[in-house]
């Protein structure tokens, strides 16, 4: 059977409007600034609190799978700052309350697995076409192919701004996935003839919703890990010697990315 149907034209049984409004959702939030960065990495929020004065704007996001403390940063409480999940389902129902709230422009920030030839572990990948080979984006569209990104709303270019501070950054398409462990020497040869280098299991799904709701989606991604070519290749490994600080300093980049410029109205 199909996921979705074109002449489907009956409402959802509940939506993320009814449940964060529901007796199911405690410390519920009315609404939230216009920009959100959702961080689909564990270092996310911990660094903001690290390397700035934040406020607390909610103590959880009233989702259905996601509860993410919702931060700002002292004094330009027009950007929100969360946790947006891990794997396509949590981002796309992460997505879909931020719509319920007000959110209309998002950045995702996350990490990727990278396969391209000349992708090393911290380079940044910026994709102007996310492959879908996850399940949430064919609920909302029939046959989705490719998710496309946004970053002309941002008040820098993003490539340049991270380049300005010290990373390489590449504007390569990447892929999104359901299942990390079924990413075979073939698949990713195949993803590498579709212009592909990089891997995650959000992107693509936090895209499409935004399109979905007509919200604005731009996506950051740093290697975290480098995938063997081929088998023989060295194998795989996570990180690097200096991963983490690089991490740390890219979560900084993007948070200041989204705070670049006036303030949001």
């Amino acid at each position: 059977m199909p996921w979705f149907f074109k002449d489907d034209d009956t409402s959802p049984v509940f939506t993320a409007q009814q449940h964060v409004k529901s007796k199911h959702v405690t410390g519920a939030v009315q609404s939230l600034p216009k920009r959100a960065v959702a961080f689909c990495l564990g270092r996310g929020l911990p660094v903001l609190q690290e390397r700035f004065e934040t406020r607390l704007l909610a103590e959880q996001l009233p989702g259905f799978i996601t509860h993410s403390p919702v931060l700002a940063v002292a004094g330009r409480e027009d950007v929100c700052f969360l946790d947006g999940g891990r794997g396509a389902p949590q981002g796309a129902c992460t997505v879909e309350t931020l719509h319920a709230l007000g959110v209309e422009e998002l950045l995702v920030a996350g990490l990727c697995g990278a396969f391209g030839e000349d992708v090393q572990v911290c380079d940044v990948l910026a994709p102007e076409r996310i492959l879908v080979e996850e399940g949430s984006s064919f609920h909302y569209f029939e046959a989705p192919l490719y998710a496309v990104p946004d970053s002309a709303w941002l008040p820098e270019e993003p490539a340049g701004f991270l380049a300005q501070r010290g990373f390489a950054v590449k504007k390569q398409d990447t892929v999104t996935t359901d299942a990390p462990y079924r990413q075979t020497y073939r698949k990713e040869a195949l993803w590498r003839e579709k212009g592909c280098a990089g891997v995650d299991m959000e992107a693509s799904a936090m895209v499409n919703l935004c399109r979905y709701w007509g919200m604005k989606c731009a996506v950051l991604l740093m290697a975290s890990d480098k995938h063997p070519l081929f088998p023989g290749a060295p194998p795989w490994e996570w990180g690097s010697l200096d991963f983490a600080k690089r991490r740390d300093d890219f979560i900084e980049a993007c948070i200041q990315l989204a705070l670049a410029g006036e303030p949001v109205i």
